[in-house]
């Protein structure tokens, strides 16, 4: 109720005895730009803000760090946009495509990046030279009616993107980039779309299946009779992966699909890779993805043999041992 009579938080509606009420946070594209000029202020830190948020409030968290992976955009976002002048506005607020990707999202010029990736990301550039972006903020779809290419289009011209409906498991959040300068036209669109993963299961190595499962046919973002193939960047986070890495790979168009197509899958949550984590937030990173797994809550307590006690009464779970240990021997299996 605070939210709603002070932050600016929607009332859907409220039950009959007024004990209850539905809420959501809308698209507020003002409410987003003023969002990002505190997030500009030197002395605001917007990684322990977000965690000071997953820890101490109760909200969810997500399902698969797709929270995590909206604040890495945000805050690329940010610095592509360049910082806010004394009037509160941006610098800019169409920005280019190529740099927002090889720049402010992803790190560019570093030792730890395969020639085949650098050769990748430089082609961006060539590929999408007056390419365009616009967004300060997400809009959470409860269908995937919203996820077409005219309604997305829409959305981009008052600065959101989208992320995509629970039950929709291919693709968690997609935009619109504009391939030629500013004009907002179907004809003039391409699109990004990004999976996120939280899990250990998806490591450091690519998975072709993952970015074939990304076909902006299958939830109609296009339509198989009408429309042609536009530019698409796919992009796997897999936040939970050991190893950080950084793969990128450039299709040219093809007969089975008639457009450029870059495939990118980055895995842990690492600065030498991903341009808004500082060196010295590796930590708060991991934390925030350790915040992502809601469920885990249930079962931390202050000391590691009650937390395994309190896992032992779910027995199954989850991997965790303590789900286990109580009841099976692990040892000898293969």
């Amino acid at each position: 109720m605070k939210q709603v009579e002070g932050h600016l938080r929607v009332c859907l509606k409220a039950d009959a005895t007024f004990e209850s009420m539905e809420t959501v946070s809308p698209s507020e594209p003002l409410l987003s730009e003023a969002a990002y000029v505190i997030m500009a202020r030197e002395s605001f830190d917007p990684v322990r803000a977000f965690k000071s948020v997953l820890e101490g409030f109760t909200v969810h968290k997500g399902d698969r760090g797709e929270f995590l992976v909206l604040l890495l955009l945000t805050m690329a976002r940010d610095v592509a946009v360049g910082p806010p002048r004394c009037n509160g506005h941006p610098e800019r607020r169409f920005f280019k495509l190529a740099s927002f990707v090889y720049g402010n999202l992803f790190k560019p010029s570093t030792s730890a990046l395969t020639k085949e990736t650098a050769s990748a990301l430089k082609m961006l550039d060539q590929d999408f030279p007056d390419a365009t972006m616009h967004f300060n903020h997400f809009v959470k779809f409860h269908d995937y009616g919203s996820v077409n290419k005219m309604k997305l289009l829409l959305l981009m011209t008052r600065g959101a993107g989208g992320l995509c409906s629970d039950s929709h498991q291919a693709i968690d959040t997609v935009n619109i980039f504009l391939k030629s300068g500013t004009r907002i036209s179907i004809d003039n669109i391409g699109i990004i779309l990004c999976q996120i993963k939280n899990n250990t299961v998806y490591s450091h190595n690519p998975q072709q299946n993952f970015f074939d499962s990304m076909d902006p046919y299958n939830p109609g973002i296009l339509e198989k009779t009408r429309d042609k193939p536009v530019p698409l960047i796919k992009i796997i986070f897999a936040l939970a992966a050991k190893t950080a890495s950084l793969h990128v790979t450039r299709l040219d168009p093809s007969p089975e699909y008639d457009a450029v197509v870059y495939e990118i899958w980055i895995s842990g949550l690492s600065s030498n890779f991903l341009a808004p984590i500082k060196d010295n937030q590796a930590n708060i990173w991991e934390d925030l993805l350790q915040a992502s797994y809601g469920w885990k809550d249930i079962y931390k307590t202050e000391t590691d043999v009650a937390e395994v006690l309190r896992k032992s009464a779910n027995p199954g779970a989850a991997d965790d041992d303590g789900h286990w240990s109580h009841w099976t021997d692990q040892s000898g299996a293969k």
